[in-house]
C-alpha cells in the first residue's frame, strides 16, 4: 500500500490535516504587527518555528497553522507530538495558543 504524506492535491480538491490552531486574519495582525495584508504569508513564513506549517485554502479568513499528523516521531507518543506543536506555536506567537486537530477540505473546480 502506498501512502501520501503533506498536501494530497489534484486538478480538482485538496485537503489537510494538522494537530494546532486556526488563526484569523484580524488576529495575525495582532500578533504580527509588522505584518500588512499584502505580506502576512511572508511573515507567517519568517515568524513560524521550523516545522510548523500554514495553509489558507483560497476565500478563507485566516490561516491553520500547526503540524501534519504524519510528523509524528517513530518514538513520540500522541501527547508528546502535541506538546512539540503547542510550544512551537508559544515560541512563534509569544504565547500560549489553543490547539486541536484540524481537517480541511475544499474542490478546486
Amino acid at each position: 500500500m502506498k501512502v501520501r504524506s503533506g498536501f494530497v492535491s489534484n486538478s480538482s480538491s485538496s485537503s489537510f490535516l494538522i494537530w494546532g490552531a486556526f488563526i484569523g486574519k484580524s488576529e495575525l495582525h495582532d500578533l504580527l504587527p509588522e505584518a500588512d495584508s499584502r505580506n502576512l504569508y511572508d511573515a507567517l513564513d519568517e515568524k513560524l518555528s521550523d516545522g510548523l506549517e500554514h495553509h489558507s485554502p483560497d476565500g478563507c479568513d485566516g490561516f491553520f497553522i500547526g503540524v501534519s499528523w504524519d510528523k509524528v516521531g517513530d518514538d513520540e507518543t500522541g501527547a508528546q507530538f502535541k506538546s512539540r506543536v503547542q510550544k512551537l506555536l508559544a515560541a512563534s506567537f509569544g504565547k500560549e495558543i489553543q490547539c486541536g486537530t484540524l481537517e480541511e477540505a475544499w474542490r478546486d473546480g
